[in-house]
């Protein structure tokens, strides 16, 4: 049997660590995330599957509500249903990255090889739909530009 005082120090715990997660919600955190648990005081929830996608930088106005224009150059659904709050944002986001993560090493062939147009000096920004049918911008890019003709990569120049 747990003490009221072990009870009270996990609970700050869970607190802490999910406030410091929310504040930096534009930092790659691969680490686990701790549910609230224990009386955390959220609404009560429905739970809907979460959805990744990869937009460029030519298909919305960066710091803009508006969503993004067009199809995702890459889009997957996830399976498992998550929280409609802030913790389940983070949650689908986590997950997505995880995903992604695992293709960076050959990104450029798979992004060129999945959108319709050619593109140049275009980054690659993570959005989810998590509960609805709206995009939230994660503003998490994978750090570089990609340039695409005829569906295949190249080499973007750099100018002086």
């Amino acid at each position: 049997m747990r003490s009221f005082g072990h009870v009270v120090i996990l609970v700050a715990a869970v607190c802490v660590s999910y406030s410091v997660s929310d504040e930096h919600s534009n930092a790659l955190d691969f680490g686990p995330l701790i549910p609230p648990k224990l009386g955390d005081n959220l609404p009560p929830t429905e739970s809907f599957p979460c959805v990744c996608g990869v937009f460029l930088t030519g298909q919305f106005v960066k710091g803009s509500r508006d969503p993004p224009r067009g199809n995702a150059a890459l889009l997957h659904e996830n399976s498992d249903p998550l929280p409609c709050n802030p913790f389940g944002n983070k949650q689908c986001t986590n997950k997505c990255l995880d995903l992604i993560v695992k293709h960076l090493p050959n990104s450029a062939a798979i992004l060129c090889g999945s959108i319709d147009r050619d593109c140049h000096k275009e980054r690659a920004y993570l959005f989810i739909k998590n509960c609805n049918d709206t995009w939230i911008n994660t503003n998490l890019s994978a750090g570089r530009e990609y340039c695409c003709k005829d569906g295949k990569p190249y080499k973007c120049p750099i100018l002086s």
